[in-house]
């Protein structure tokens, strides 16, 4: 992969981005990274943000942007994103209520179809983003969520794969990466530390296999490696561990 593909998912960085988003994403450029994805802008206008973006040589490979907020305002999710010079809007998660009612299965193909194709005309990309709910049979459907997520129209709605939150499941990543390799066009990496109550941990900490996950990317064509911590022991620390250990499979 290219260093411009290679970013870090912002909410990794929270405890840090609610008060000095501005001096964060220079932590993230002194890091060693190339891109970033946002979950939220604290509170500074995306103008400015982008300002900065430029200043740093930092790319915005995109924004997870609430279901509730694309729902409300498609329109403004998109503008917000192109104003950032992103590539991608990501529905991160769906609300808790829908996560085991059978009508998800039917309902939210439809819904992010349409966000997708809002996207698409704005000049954006759109994906969704799993956690391990996706997995799990959906009451009596037969199937799953991220079977639901397949039937939607792949030429609209991409998926960027988790590839903690895929083995935390009980799925094997390497294999979803190669079987949907037309869908996934966006990882979130990070590492899956052994024992009775997985934990997430920075990449080459843990036991997934990165040099597989990466080379199949590769082969699959994915666009954007998103390193992400939900939580994180320190932060910045987690973040440039993570960016040391994958400093091999970056281009230069």
């Amino acid at each position: 992969m290219d260093k411009s593909q290679f970013g870090v998912q912002l909410y990794t960085l929270r405890s840090l981005t609610a008060t000095d988003m501005l001096g964060t994403l220079g932590y993230v450029a002194e890091a060693g990274y190339g891109a970033v994805e946002f979950a939220g802008f604290g509170g500074v206008p995306v103008s400015t943000l982008r300002a900065r973006l430029d200043e740093l040589n930092l790319r915005a490979a995109g924004a997870h942007v609430q279901y509730t907020e694309f729902d409300s305002d498609v329109k403004r999710v998109c503008e917000d994103v192109l104003t950032l010079g992103g590539e991608y809007a990501i529905v991160p998660a769906i609300p808790r209520d829908m996560r085991t009612d059978p009508s998800t299965a039917r309902e939210l193909p439809a819904r992010l179809e349409q966000w997708a194709r809002a996207c698409h005309n704005a000049g954006l990309r759109f994906a969704y983003h799993n956690h391990d709910f996706e997995f799990a049979p959906l009451g009596n459907t037969g199937g799953t969520i991220f079977d639901a997520l397949l039937t939607t129209d792949p030429s609209v709605v991409d998926l960027e794969l988790d590839v903690f939150w895929a083995a935390y499941a009980g799925g094997d990543p390497l294999a979803l990466i190669r079987e949907h390799r037309d869908r996934i066009r966006l990882l979130h990496l990070k590492d899956i530390a052994p024992g009775q109550t997985p934990a997430d941990v920075p990449v080459g900490r843990g036991t997934l296999d990165w040099d597989a996950i990466l080379d199949a990317g590769g082969a699959a064509g994915v666009r954007w490696y998103i390193v992400e911590q939900d939580n994180p022991r320190d932060p910045l620390d987690d973040i440039t561990q993570s960016a040391r250990y994958l400093q091999r499979h970056i281009r230069t």
